[in-house]
């Protein structure tokens, strides 16, 4: 009988084993932290989209590799860049990845961890032919700038003093395209989209005049969200590591920004 009840009782202990192995990879898996990010794929080298609508880039790239760090998933949110802060606010990503500086008026909404530094630019056509070496020398241009951006924001600020014309376009590479027709003098954009116009368009576009001031860019998220110090976490093993470097090499930005 003794034998009979544990020939029985041998299933029953197997299944639960097999419960018990089952549970344990599901807290294993548990411990990685997916997370989803808003971005605006119209910022080259930072983050666009190819002909077959894959999202490309350095922002792409570094959302990946954070997730992969701390062992789970980045999931992309398509999200126009003047409505991507309300789009954090309403849940619908975790987290803004997507080329956008870190300034007192956001943070007081969101937090955010600085990534890289970098400098605004005066983009202008191959040669500057209209000699555009300074904000000053905006004076009766025709301006372009993506709309929603701290660029558009500075260039209002400026437009009635200098007298130059501005129209705003819904992504960056919409407003240099304005350049390239002969539609604008200038973008006020940054040094890394001029360095990859200028290879994307070689002598029809040169960067005419680079602010000395750097800015930074930053991963953005809701305040009390415990993602963001999981994220702080990751980007530093990502800098200690030389992955982040080598994301900056793979984009043509020196590796210095993201240090």
């Amino acid at each position: 009988m003794r034998k009979a009840l544990v020939l029985l009782c041998f299933p029953v202990v197997l299944a639960a084993l097999a419960v018990a192995a089952t549970a344990g990879a599901s807290r294993h898996v548990a411990t990685g932290t997916a997370f989803s990010y808003c971005d605006d794929p119209s910022f080259p080298p930072m983050e666009s989209v190819t002909t077959s609508g894959k999202p490309v880039g350095f922002d792409i790239d570094m959302a990946n590799a954070l997730a992969k760090q701390m062992g789970g998933t980045a999931k992309f949110v398509k999200t126009a860049f003047n409505g991507i802060l309300p789009a954090l606010g309403a849940k619908k990503c975790d987290v803004i990845i997507s080329g956008i500086f870190v300034t007192p008026d956001r943070t007081k909404q969101f937090p955010a961890i600085g990534y890289m530094k970098t400098h605004r630019a005066l983009v202008v056509a191959g040669g500057n032919p209209k000699h555009i070496t300074s904000v000053a020398s905006l004076k009766g241009k025709r301006v372009a700038v993506q709309s929603g951006t701290k660029y558009e924001q500075f260039l209002k600020s400026k437009q009635k003093s200098l007298g130059f014309s501005l129209a705003s376009y819904p992504g960056d590479t919409d407003a240099i395209g304005q350049i390239l027709i002969g539609r604008a003098d200038a973008v006020l954009t940054q040094d890394t989209e001029g360095a990859y116009q200028e290879k994307a368009h070689p002598g029809k576009i040169s960067i005419g005049y680079l602010f000395p001031d750097s800015d930074t860019f930053g991963i953005y998220y809701r305040k009390g969200d415990s993602i963001g110090a999981k994220i702080s976490t990751a980007l530093k093993a990502l800098k200690s590591n030389g992955t982040l470097a080598a994301i900056a090499k793979k984009s043509n930005i020196p590796a210095s920004d993201v240090k």
